[in-house]
Order: structure tokens, then C-alpha cells, then sequence
């Protein structure tokens, strides 16, 4: 209970709720982008539409933890693909990283009270970001990595068949290394 409440107020600082918005909005269009799910499309009109039969194609996977668009949203030169499931996956991700980054942050800016926190600073929390980051780049990855030759056939093999956990593995780390973070945190400073 100390750990959440440890999180709520450093949530509570204006500083910091500004590292953990920024942050955590930052990754979420970096991975959309990297899903497929922004996309740079100059010239277009200012549009919304719907998949045929959208409602049936919401929980239809394309890829391990990469769901089926089922609108497109063109706003002039940027189109977005919604994707319910990809989205919450996006939020939830962000949310993780934002407030890694904001507990990693305020560890590092610590008040001289919280000798114990600036001893042990730590920005391992946000490594979770890492296998997060290696999803999204699923899509293109391996047909860059095709083109380079077949000496890379085999990172491309191994690449897919491992990124069904990285999404997992991506909360796991980024949950446990703010739980851990937060735990560390002796007093927290609200001016």
C-alpha cells in the first residue's frame, strides 16, 4: 500500500505529472506508429471511416497482440487506424512508462531527506520499454532484415517467434521495476 501511495504522490507534483504525461504520450504515438497504426499520409481531407462489418473484426488478431483496425481517422496528414485493443495495450504501456520514468525522475531529484533514494537511483524500471519497443517494429523488421540477405534468416526466425512474450514481458518488468522504485521511496517532497 506504501508503494501506491508513494506513486500517487509523486503523481501529485506538477513537475513530475509533466515527465509522466509527456512520456507516457510520447510512447504511445511512437508505438502506434511502430504497429501501423499512425501513419504519415499527406493530402488528405478530414475524414472518419468504418470497416465493413467493423463490429466483427474489433478482437481479430493479425499478429500476436496486434488487432485488426476497425476505422481510419485521416486528419490532413496524419491518418490513425483505431484499433480498440491496440490502443488500450498503447494506453496501458504508456501509463507504465510515464510513471517509471516520473518515479526514475523524482529518485534522481530527491530531496536531501531521501538520502536512501538518490544512493539507490535506478532507471531500471524503464528498461520494460525495451521488448515493448521491439513489438511494434515486428511488422517491418523482418522484411527489412529479408532484404538484407539470408544471413539474417535466422535473427528474423528467432525475432517472430519470441515476440508473442515481449508484450507480456514488457508489463512484467515495467510493473515490477516500479513497484521496486517505489518501494525505495522514503518521503516524498510536494513543493
Amino acid at each position: 500500500m506504501r508503494t501506491i501511495e508513494n506513486i500517487l504522490g509523486i503523481v501529485r507534483v506538477k513537475k513530475y505529472k509533466s515527465i509522466i504525461f509527456i512520456s507516457g504520450f510520447i510512447y504511445f504515438l511512437i508505438y502506434l506508429y511502430t504497429i501501423g497504426n499512425l501513419v504519415y499520409s499527406p493530402d488528405q481531407s478530414l475524414s472518419i471511416s468504418f470497416v465493413e462489418d467493423w463490429s466483427s473484426k474489433i478482437f481479430r488478431e493479425r499478429a500476436p497482440f496486434i488487432w485488426e483496425p476497425i476505422a481510419v481517422v485521416n486528419l490532413s496528414i496524419i491518418s490513425v487506424f483505431i484499433s480498440i485493443p491496440n490502443i488500450l495495450i498503447a494506453l496501458l504501456l504508456s501509463i507504465l512508462i510515464g510513471l517509471n520514468i516520473g518515479v526514475a525522475f523524482y529518485m534522481y531529484h530527491a530531496p536531501k531527506i531521501c538520502q536512501t533514494c538518490k544512493k539507490s537511483t535506478s532507471f531500471k524500471g524503464i528498461l520494460g520499454v525495451i521488448p515493448s519497443f521491439l513489438t511494434g517494429f515486428a511488422c517491418c523488421a523482418p522484411t527489412f532484415l529479408i532484404a538484407l540477405g539470408s544471413a539474417t534468416a535466422g535473427f528474423v526466425s528467432t525475432f517472430i517467434t519470441i515476440r508473442p512474450i515481449l508484450i507480456p514481458l514488457s508489463f512484467v518488468i515495467m510493473s515490477l521495476g516500479l513497484y521496486w522504485s517505489s518501494k525505495r521511496i522514503t518521503h516524498i517532497h510536494t513543493t
